[in-house]
């Protein structure tokens, strides 16, 4: 059973089994149209048939008022734009009419497959914030889908099941990976809405008051899982509306403007802003994932070749094989180029700028006879057009109101039935109308708020980036058996209860700049250690971890330290997995499963004498009395409890384990865990005299009229005259120790080719600095740099000094 299970994840990356559903019947049952281009084939699943289509003789599509605040596309994607309005246009007749007139402002719409009814976002005219609303094609039977506070955005149908009538199969197994599939009977098809939702109170990476990530909406109160999967969905309940959102993606920054692919998967722009990534300046890429969040994958626009600097947004696949998108203006625009890559091989060579006019562009919308329709603007007065490819521009204007921006166009058309959605794709000719148990989907572990879930790296050492001084490269070469142990980072979600203790640009004195906070005066937000896991002399690792977080994984050398640190934030569902061929591979490189029999992988699956037994995280890394690596710290400091894995059911275990609490994952705090190091071993000779200066304890200094750190914190964040801040500054490289200065002197060794000046470790007068602090004091240096270099590195309010605003 283990080797069907390796078999299934080596070729797909996440857990999905192959071969079980395999009937004739069901592939039957799914089939519509053919495999030729341009018509339907089994995998299409939002109708791009060219021979279903048929004329489009109407569209609907959003009216804002021309204003900075009644199309604030300049804030995007968190605008929510004043008396805006949801209108249906017959091209024919060539009327308007306003299908919103209950609404202060109404945007987003969304069509579902027989163009009956209409998803949009909208404010109604009794309040209660942008939320998520459903009506029929003419305006009427206008329904309330979600009730929560924050702001949901850019409604999917999803093809879950409601679109078709009649019945699917559902087959579970008692336990996860172990026992026999069965049958256990037949529901009804059901649908869901796939959602963009910022709760009340988010702050990103940025310091923007808002963070999107994707959502599921089960339009049932969470009978539509509960017919799929044989439990509720959990998650956000609303019972004012009768529905309940679940959480699927999980990223710091946004996850927004979800699509539906032809295959069933969900696209998304997603924000990508962990530390020093893309000078700081963070990316919005292409991200695709499945319906329940299980297998995100990159698709475009994170890699050094692949125009990080320019955010990619509102992209639709097309009938041609092309993904269609804007190359907005900025990270706050939401206009900008029209573009496109291809959806099958996503890299430089098959990117493409189409528009060459000067003109602005937003809300692509391929159609499957080959068309795209677009809305456009010379200056301000956007109009919806179709647009010629082979030209570059718009061709035949649609609709152009000047009175009003016209843009998110909706054509009106014939689609053929999607079939019903499963989860896993399952059976060997994938055409299947077969719903699997998720055990990762929802899964509720008593006494646990968060399931864990594994991660398989089958080489540390394979990566395509050079060795460089940035966090995100290589500080040196590396091969097997020189990478020891791998720390796995998870994120601290940037949202402070008390606003006056939370001031952002803070330290924009300091390496962080404008990305700076109270939190932290480098570019990196507050993150704490999901632990350590030991890595094979191969180069291999598998571990595991709580799901449902964002992390992120380093690298460690012999010392502990990082050698590189993934700037992507990564997530994996609970009991579910996630595969990596190497650190930092690109996006479509490609030359994955080089080396899939790896030690780790097998010892973990095989070998009843390996340490894996239980690979979940360990709180410390050991070092020896010389500062090397020692191994990992197995003992009671286990993060995830190793009963989880064999005790009980699929999803279940019989007692309470405190190791898995969230809370209980380890940080290194300046305040807390560094400051009293330096007043007591440092700050007796580094004073005012003496650089770094580091007196006056935690006592809060004022720079620039902001008082958010001691004098010590302040000198070691320093930046250097000349050079670049996302390399560090005078003492510390965040994200980087290896590359430090300060670490260098404790360790009285240049550690790295990357020095940040000249003569770094003087021979005359020299103070020899490893002999001063413990291995343990001068490894809590090293982690708190390899963390980030934060200055409050514990969510929440806490004793310790910190930023009050007065």
């Amino acid at each position: 059973m283990k080797k069907g299970y390796l078999k299934s994840m080596a070729l797909v990356g996440v857990v999905a089994i192959w071969g079980l559903f395999s009937s004739a019947d069901c592939q039957a049952q799914v089939m519509t149209g053919g495999p030729k281009p341009g018509k339907a084939i089994w995998a299409d699943y939002w109708g791009m048939a060219r021979e279903i289509q048929g004329k489009v003789e109407s569209v609907v599509f959003t009216q804002s008022k021309p204003t900075t605040a009644g199309d604030p596309y300049h804030q995007y994607p968190n605008y929510v734009s004043n008396d805006s309005r949801i209108v249906s246009y017959d091209m024919k007749t060539r009327s308007l009419k306003v299908l919103t007139k209950d609404f202060q402002s109404a945007y987003d719409p969304c069509l579902n497959w027989d163009c009956t009814k209409i998803a949009f976002a909208g404010v109604h005219k009794n309040g209660g914030g942008s939320q998520i609303w459903e009506m029929n094609i003419d305006g009427s039977g206008v329904r309330q889908m979600t009730d929560a506070p924050g702001a949901f955005r850019s409604p999917l149908y999803y093809a879950a099941g409601a679109i078709e009538e009649g019945k699917g199969r559902v087959i579970s197994r008692d336990r996860y990976f172990e026992g026999d599939w069965r049958h256990r009977g037949d529901v009804d098809k059901m649908g869901f809405l796939i959602v963009a939702y910022s709760p009340e109170g988010s702050i990103d990476e940025f310091g923007r008051p808002f963070g999107f990530n994707i959502f599921r909406l089960d339009p049932q109160g969470g009978k539509s899982m509960d017919r799929i999967c044989g439990h509720l969905l959990v998650g956000i309940n609303m019972p004012n509306v009768d529905t309940v959102i679940d959480k699927i993606t999980y990223n710091v920054s946004s996850d927004f403007d979800p699509t539906i692919t032809r295959d069933g998967n969900i696209m998304f722009s997603s924000t990508q802003a962990n530390g020093t990534h893309n000078n700081s300046n963070g990316s919005t890429c292409l991200i695709v994932d499945n319906w329940d969040g299980s297998y995100p994958r990159h698709i475009y626009g994170n890699e050094v070749d692949e125009q990080p600097d320019t955010p990619k947004i509102q992209a639709k696949e097309s009938s041609d094989g092309y993904l269609y998108y804007i190359e907005a203006l900025d990270n706050n625009s939401g206009i900008g180029n029209l573009a496109r890559v291809s959806w099958t091989t996503p890299h430089s060579k098959t990117q493409a700028r189409l528009s060459n006019d000067g003109r602005l562009y937003r809300s692509p919308h391929p159609l499957p006879d080959g068309r795209l329709m677009v809305s456009s603007a010379e200056r301000r007065d956007f109009g919806i057009s179709w647009f010629s490819v082979d030209k570059g521009t718009v061709s035949e204007l649609v609709y152009d109101d000047p009175e009003w921006n016209d843009h998110q166009p909706q054509p009106v058309y014939p689609r053929y039935k999607p079939r019903w959605i499963n989860s896993f794709t399952a059976g060997n000719e994938f055409g299947v109308t077969t719903v699997t148990y998720q055990p990762f989907d929802q899964v509720r572990v008593e006494g646990y708020p968060h399931s864990w879930s594994t991660t398989i790296c089958f080489d540390t050492t394979l990566t395509n980036l050079p060795i460089g001084p940035y966090p995100h490269q290589r500080a040196k070469e590396v091969g097997h058996g020189d990478i020891k142990a791998i720390r796995v980072l998870n994120a601290i979600e940037a949202k402070e209860p008390d606003a006056n203790r939370y001031l952002q640009g803070a330290g924009s004195h300091l390496l962080g700049g404008a990305k700076s906070s109270s939190n932290s005066g480098s570019s990196f937000s507050q993150r704490r250690m999901f632990g350590y896991q030991y890595v094979e002399d191969d180069g291999s690792v598998v571990s595991s971890h709580p799901g449902d977080e964002p992390y992120c994984t380093q690298i460690l050398d012999d010392r502990g330290m990082s050698v590189q640190t993934q700037l992507s934030w990564a997530y994996v569902r609970p009991y579910g997995g996630r595969i990596c061929t190497g650190c930092h591979w690109g996006s479509y490189d490609k030359k994955g499963f080089l080396n899939i029999h790896t030690k780790a992988l097998y010892n973990w699956w095989f070998s009843d004498l390996s340490h894996y037994d239980s690979p979940f995280m360990w709180a410390d890394l050991r070092v020896d009395k010389n500062g090397k690596y020692a191994g990992v710290k197995h003992g009671d400091d286990v993060v995830v409890p190793a009963d989880v894995y064999y005790g009980g059911a699929s999803g279940t275990t019989s007692a309470k384990v405190e190791g898995l609490n969230i809370d209980k994952l380890r940080t290194v705090d300046f305040r807390r865990d560094i400051q009293p190091v330096i007043d007591a071993k440092c700050a007796s000779c580094h004073g005012s005299t003496q650089s770094p200066n580091l007196s006056g304890s935690t006592k809060l200094v004022s720079v620039n009229g902001v008082a958010a750190y001691s004098q010590s914190y302040n000198s070691l964040l320093a930046a250097q005259r000349g050079r670049d801040k996302n390399i560090g500054g005078k003492y510390v490289n965040p994200s980087a120790a290896i590359n430090s200065l300060l670490v260098w002197r404790l360790y009285e060794e240049e550690l790295s080719q990357f020095a940040s000046r000249a003569n770094p470790i003087p021979v005359e007068g020299r103070v020899m600095h490893n002999k001063i602090l413990t291995p343990e004091e001068r490894f809590l240096f090293v982690e708190w740099v390899d963390l980030g270099a934060q200055w409050d590195n514990i969510q929440g309010p806490d004793p310790y000094p910190g930023y009050r605003a007065h």
